[in-house]
Order: C-alpha cells, then structure tokens, then sequence
C-alpha cells in the first residue's frame, strides 16, 4: 500500500470513530421517584455520584391535571440549571422559560400546548429527588381568562397559591458517553 492509500485509511477509520461515538451519546434515565420521593427504579446515590462527577443531568416530571370533566397527565423534561445536593438528595433548578399549558381536545381533535403569554422568564422551578416541586410563574391575561371560565377570582388565587408547592413523580436522566 502507498502512503497515500495508508491515510486515507487512516482518516476513513478516525471519522468512523467519531461518527460512532457521537452517535451513541444518549441521555439514560438512572432514577425515578414518585410523587413522595419514593424510589421507584435506580438508586439516588447513583445520581448524587454523576452530579458530583459534573455529568449533563435532565428531569423529567409528571403534572397530573384534573377537571371537572377529566384527568390527564403531562409529562415535562428539562436540563437541569443549578443543581443542588442537599442530605443525599438532589434539587435541579430548571432554567425560567415561557409559561406554557394544555388545551385539552374536543372530541376528535388532536391535543395541543400553548404559551399562556408572551413573556419570557414567566416560570421557574426547584424539582427534588423529594418529590417535591416548588414553581413560580408570572400571572398573565391570557392564564386568568382560560381559568375564569370555570372559576372565581377567589379560586383563582387559591389555586395558584396551591400550585406555587406540589409533589411530582420524577425521572433523571444522564448523558452517558
């Protein structure tokens, strides 16, 4: 073989490999917690080890929902921003976004999510291997008009005084390299 065959072999093979090792960085959910920060697979000191190690880390998090017609669950996933390990638990603050919420479908129509205003840094959070979800959003317009169709001015404040603090089930997520 020449020299010229040899590096171009040579060059085919580094970009094989770094094509492959690219495409196998995968995030892989390495505990799950229900809604009073019970384990319900992988262990908590396993994630605590990849925090501390400075590994992406991402939560997922279910936010059951019920009207007076139904009960529906969503699921959310972020990166994690802040992380903090406190007593063998780890707390991640997911970066402030916009506000969003679901329209729930008509009979025949397709589900849909929409931005409750127009505002970015509308909602924040602290979610907790606890269970444990402590939020804050900006009151908009366009939040108050959808909940005043079924509700008063006074459950409206007590709901999202309620809202502000309530448990979730959890799921994080590495990325494994």
């Amino acid at each position: 073989m020449t020299l010229l065959s040899n590096t171009i072999i040579v060059i085919v093979l580094c970009f094989t490999t770094v094509c492959f090792s690219q495409s196998s960085n995968a995030y892989k959910v390495i505990y799950a917690a229900d809604e009073e920060g019970k384990a319900v697979s992988g262990d908590r000191e396993t994630l605590v080890d990849y925090t501390n190690n400075g590994n992406p880390i991402r939560v997922g998090w279910d936010l059951t929902i019920q009207t007076k017609d139904s009960i529906y669950t969503m699921t959310h996933w972020a990166d994690a921003g802040f992380i903090t390990i406190l007593e063998g638990h780890v707390f991640a603050q997911v970066r402030p976004i916009y506000a969003q919420g679901p329209k729930r479908p008509a009979e025949n129509e397709i589900p849909a999510v929409f931005l409750t205003n127009a505002e970015p840094n509308s909602w924040v959070a602290i979610i907790g291997t606890t269970g444990v979800m402590r939020q804050k959003f900006k009151r908009d317009k366009k939040m108050i008009d959808m909940l005043k169709q079924t509700m008063t001015e006074k459950e409206i404040d007590e709901f999202l005084k309620d809202r502000e603090l309530i448990n979730v089930s959890t799921k994080w997520a590495v990325l494994e390299q």
